[in-house]
């Protein structure tokens, strides 16, 4: 059963009293000093705590980035490696210092060097490294899916070629679509670059891609469909989207995550229209994907259908998780009252 969208509560911070001074300023800490106090840091809380500030913080100099390479090259979980790059992402495009350093890392034999050097120098947004990005993403990917490497080494090849082709898609998103869509006949994987960057051309083929009977076809669609998009791109696609939500053929997850991005991209008007629209069908697998979409768009006019769902329905997920989100909506008091049973007249 396709359980109901329930947003989580969002928790207000406490307000400053009036006579509290403000802070003095603290000096910035830089990656470099960061990363010594990582080495040094003897429990795991620490360590977390300190890889946490360094993903906020923005390596300014070649020693911040060499510190940077050191630790993904030797720390392999993903909690480090993450904090790396979201450091590695707050790069200031253009800087001609750094430049010269991501592309010593391009030309390494490693693959972790060069999946280093690919997202910096993405970052960087610089331009002679692009001829070194496009050659390692128009290599044959060594596995459909990185899951069937065992050595760590494929893997991070495998996943340097990955993000080689994400670095393809945001910065030539033009040339480089012909690219993605032949490797993506490859690797499933490749799904989730074209379902985010190339919504509008990927969404027509979701229908062909899922009845295929084609293993990587049928994962690629649904890995596209579920990756995030922009709401003008929601906005652009709206009809067809409808199109696939009202079609039973259609594999069950697509309509799901269709049923989501319709839901989060509509007005309140087109939310009345998702509500008149559940109430309209007559089959109960159809209907849990119209209270999906109109669930996930938020808006006031789904209300009374939250109330319906949280008094009658007789699964209870489903009545828990309209429960909560009309608490959330409207808050106890009003979600109470309006949970009350009808007075007979």
């Amino acid at each position: 059963m396709i359980s109901l969208l329930i947003a989580a509560l969002l928790l207000s911070a406490p307000a400053r009293a009036a006579e509290t001074p403000p802070a003095a300023p603290v000096a910035a800490v830089s990656v470099t000093v960061l990363k010594d106090r990582f080495i040094e840091a003897t429990s795991a809380a620490e360590k977390t705590k300190i890889l946490d500030q360094l993903a906020k913080t923005s390596p300014v100099s070649g020693q911040d980035v060499a510190q940077l390479f050191d630790l993904f090259s030797r720390f392999t979980d993903t909690y480090t490696r993450d904090s790396v790059m979201a450091s590695l992402s707050r790069l200031t495009p253009g800087n001609p210092q750094l430049e010269p350093i991501f592309m010593n890392y391009l030309r390494q034999p490693e693959p972790e060097a060069q999946l280093f050097g690919v997202n910096g120098a993405f970052r960087l947004r610089s331009r002679v490294a692009l001829p070194m990005i496009r050659a390692i993403a128009e290599r044959k990917f060594g596995a459909s899916a990185v899951t069937e490497n065992n050595v760590m080494t494929e893997r991070n090849s495998w996943w340097t070629q990955y993000e080689a082709l994400s670095a393809l898609a945001q910065w030539e998103p033009e040339k480089s679509q012909s690219l993605l869509e032949r490797k993506g006949e490859q690797s499933a994987k490749v799904g989730t670059l074209l379902g985010r960057y190339y919504w509008r051309q990927t969404l027509p083929k979701l229908r062909a891609w899922s009845r295929s009977g084609d293993l990587i076809a049928s994962e690629r669609a649904a890995l596209a469909v579920a990756a995030p998009i922009e709401l003008a791109d929601a906005r652009a696609t709206r009809a067809q989207m409808l199109d696939l939500l009202r079609d039973p053929k259609v594999d069950l997850e697509i309509r799901h995550h269709i049923a989501l991005k319709i839901g989060v991209s509509s007005t309140d008007e087109e939310a009345a229209a998702l509500v008149a629209e559940h109430d309209a069908v007559k089959n109960d697998t159809d209907r849990l994907f119209w209270a999906t979409a109109a669930f996930s768009t938020r808006s006031p006019k789904i209300i009374p259908l939250l109330v319906r769902y949280a008094r009658q329905t007789g699964d209870d997920a489903m009545r828990k998780g309209a429960t909560a989100q009309l608490l959330d909506m409207v808050g106890e008091a009003e979600a109470r009252r309006l949970m009350e049973p009808e007075k007979k007249k």
